[in-house]
């Protein structure tokens, strides 16, 4: 069944995304490898934003649909990982901004092959693993710390515990509120867009004017 209210909320994002990929590449001024982190992060939310509408807007057969909402779900892992991106390539230095860029994206790996490949594992495995790739920043703390005014770890922690929410909404099927209009699907999709949101801001406010440490 489409839903309007989810279409249009991330078709909305996803044109919202597309902007914000112009913002962010103009404000970086740190070379081909700066851009480069932005475009990924960038291309993750006009991705993730893009197909998620398209799966809750297009009248899709039985077969399609199911080869969507797989390329939806794996749009997750990419997103969280491209988020990663600008913070590792830009802020982190050394062994530790490759050992985080082989973590996330090593799980966006072996998420997306789940979901295509083991699908029966279920929301439940999925949850759990993007919660995993998620957290990951927690060790990071510290070392970003050192580039990273308090406002900016505020805002980064702040997008994580929105995601979190969102993940719990959806796994607890809670609040009902309207079923057929305005459900909990539609908080957790409201949840999203708020994480994503100030992401965004974190990076284009505090890390798009750093330059990277030491890149080749």
């Amino acid at each position: 069944m489409q839903n309007p209210v989810r279409g249009l909320l991330h078709g909305a994002a996803a044109a919202a995304s597309v902007v914000g990929a112009v913002l962010l590449v103009t404000r970086s001024t740190g070379g081909v490898s700066q851009r480069a982190a932005m475009i990924a992060f960038s291309a993750s939310l006009v991705g993730l934003y893009t197909i998620s509408s398209l799966y809750h807007s297009v009248p899709w057969s039985p077969a399609w649909k199911q080869r969507v909402q797989r390329v939806d779900h794996a749009m997750i892992y990419v997103l969280i990982a491209g988020t990663y991106t600008p913070m590792a390539t830009i802020v982190l230095d050394g062994w530790l901004r490759w050992s985080a860029l082989a973590a996330v994206w090593g799980i966006a790996a072996i998420g997306t092959v789940q979901e295509y490949f083991w699908p029966q594992l279920g929301r439940r495995f999925s949850l759990s693993l993007q919660a995993l790739q998620g957290w990951l920043v927690v060790p990071l703390l510290s070392p970003l710390s050192e580039r990273l005014s308090g406002a900016a770890l505020a805002l980064l922690v702040a997008g994580g515990l929105l995601y979190t929410l969102g993940m719990i909404v959806f796994a607890t099927r809670r609040p009902r509120l309207w079923p057929r209009i305005f459900s909990y699907h539609e908080v957790f999709h409201v949840l999203v867009v708020a994480g994503s949101a100030t992401h965004w801001t974190m990076t284009f406010a505090y890390i798009a004017p750093l330059m990277p440490l030491a890149l080749p």
